[in-house]
């Protein structure tokens, strides 16, 4: 059984995740809207820890800046977050580094 969270419809560019039970405390997040075969498809490990928090191992980016949370509600909606961030980054020009010359 897998549960995904609802888009309109889902396209690459509005992920849908795809929630699969891993025993009774564990749950892999998957892209849904990525093929079956596409490695990028794995998002995330999340497992319940025994104070009741969501533990979170992040496989892939953009991903949040946080690996424990209250629920998987959470867990989305940061995730639902990391991505919007990243769409509006990319397009953003990037920080000039500034060159020096060598030290004599």
């Amino acid at each position: 059984m897998s549960i995904v969270a609802p888009t309109d419809p889902p396209s690459p560019a509005t992920p849908a995740w795809e929630i699969v039970p891993l025993g009774h405390t564990g749950w892999r997040i998957c892209d849904a809207t990525r093929g079956h075969t596409d490695p990028s498809r794995m998002v995330a490990y999340a497992e319940k820890s025994e104070i009741g928090a969501i533990e979170v191992l992040w496989l892939r980016s953009p991903c949040p800046n946080r690996s424990r949370y209250r629920d998987l509600d959470e867990l989305l909606a940061d995730l639902d977050a990391a991505v919007a961030a990243a769409e509006v980054d990319r397009s953003t020009r990037p920080f000039e580094i500034p060159h020096f010359p060598p030290e004599k």
